[in-house]
């Protein structure tokens, strides 16, 4: 699988599962495979890919609207995110030993709140999947196994086995091709509207290649030292700002600022805090020097006799 760091046409748009609007014509190739997908396909292969990533949609109506969301909870697929997103390409269908078969482009999101923005944090991208489904009658369709292209140098060659020559191609190309990958990602991102509009919250959304987050490496601290103060403190990560975690008993945001000269000298501070209130509910303060660091105590003030 295709993964993105810091981290379909069947177009997912809120509130609303379509086929790509045109005019649909029956369209079967000599290797066997249609382009033409049938009713109740496209919602098969979403389904598929909920299933896969372990993850259950919501679907519910604001102001009339429908909207159709999922939220994560203690998913360890997709690290530090709140909810998900997929995105998918049909390229077309087929019938192989009783079975339908889907050859389709697949992307999932995962996303968190990072300095106020809910970002694509991880997930996979553009990644060739047969889908081989049962038809069970009535426009269903009931998912039998779900195959991913292999990583590395097996990656064009499983391709091959898997889709129509035409379509292997198609698949392999697709790779570089951008327009492809916005229109994936911009499928994924709807899911991520629908979110923000359940939580009643504007934020900009965006992913790690799109945005500057900075480690502390980055402003000269020792990477030594960014390492042992991350050993002390990992639910904060590795980049300076605030990230955001969801609790049983609500929201905190968790901040790591770096106050100090390029050259690496200065102040780490590290704070939890409520989202609601703004309480602190800890934090924790450390003087870095070259590679040594020591944490500054607090001093109490002392009670009046």
């Amino acid at each position: 699988m295709m993964k993105k760091q810091h981290f379909a046409i069947g177009l997912i748009c809120v509130g609303l599962i379509a086929i790509v609007a045109g005019i649909i014509v029956t369209v079967t190739h000599p290797s066997g495979y249609s382009t033409t997908i049938p009713e109740g396909l496209d919602e098969a292969v979403v389904r598929s890919i909920f299933t896969s990533a372990n993850v259950s949609p919501t679907d519910t109506t604001i102001d009339g609207t429908s909207y159709r969301y999922i939220a994560l909870t203690d998913n360890d697929q997709f690290y530090e995110s709140e909810c998900f997103g997929e995105g998918h390409v049909i390229l077309g269908c087929g019938k192989k030993e009783g079975m339908t078969e889907v050859y389709a482009l697949c992307s999932t999101s995962g996303y968190g709140f990072r300095n106020g923005i809910l970002v694509d944090n991880t997930g996979s991208s553009c990644v060739p999947t047969l889908f081989r489904f049962v038809e069970a009658g009535n426009g269903e369709y009931l998912l039998k196994e779900a195959i991913e292209a292999e990583d590395g140098a097996y990656f064009a060659p499983s391709i091959r086995k898997m889709f129509p020559a035409a379509l292997a191609e198609k698949a392999i190309s697709a790779q570089s091709d951008d327009e492809i990958h916005a229109s994936l990602s911009q499928q994924c991102d709807e899911y991520a509207k629908a979110y923000l509009k359940v939580l009643g919250r504007e934020a900009k959304i965006s992913s790690y290649r799109e945005e500057d987050f900075r480690m502390l490496n980055d402003y000269g601290v020792d990477a030594e030292v960014e390492n042992a103060l991350y050993a002390l403190h990992p639910e904060y990560g590795f980049y300076v700002g605030s990230s955001e975690k969801l609790k049983s008993d609500g929201r905190y945001v968790y901040s790591l600022v770096w106050d100090g000269d390029d050259s690496g000298n200065g102040t780490v501070t590290y704070s939890q805090a409520r989202y609601d209130s703004g309480e602190t509910v800890e934090k924790f303060t450390y003087s870095v020097k070259g590679n040594k660091f020591t944490e500054l105590k607090e001093k109490k003030a002392k009670k009046k006799k």
